[in-house]
């Protein structure tokens, strides 16, 4: 591997700090879909990503005022922390409120666990 690969492949930790409520359906997603909560992370921003980057939605804070935060450690590659670090420091938001926000988003589309989902499919 040259040095140019071990730079494009190399990845960093941020540490988010979720609300409780979000971090509960990320975690409870995780388990039930039998995936990481990392990746479940992945998808929500590269899904958030498009849509910025295709302007169908403007960088924001979530509206929702939350007490309680849980800390949480998202591992992402360069290319993605370069787009988070650009975009926080021109939309004038931090990392955190754009994880926040993606995460809402996802959750959103994506209300239904597939423990919920088989649960209707049970009692049929």
């Amino acid at each position: 591997m040259n040095e140019g690969e071990k730079k494009s492949s190399r990845m960093r930790f941020i540490q988010a700090r979720l609300p409780n409520d979000l971090y509960e359906w990320l975690r409870t997603r995780g388990f039930l879909m039998r995936r990481s909560m990392n990746s479940i992370v992945l998808e929500a921003i590269a899904d958030y990503r498009v849509a910025v980057d295709a302007k169908e939605i403007v960088l924001s804070k979530d509206g929702s005022a939350r007490d309680e935060t849980i800390k949480y450690n998202v591992r992402v590659d360069d290319d993605l922390y370069e787009w988070l670090r650009s975009n926080a420091f021109y939309a004038r938001l931090s990392i955190n409120a754009i994880f926040v926000s993606a995460l809402v988003r996802y959750r959103d589309v994506h209300p239904d666990t597939p423990a919920s989902e088989g649960a209707g499919q049970q009692g049929a």
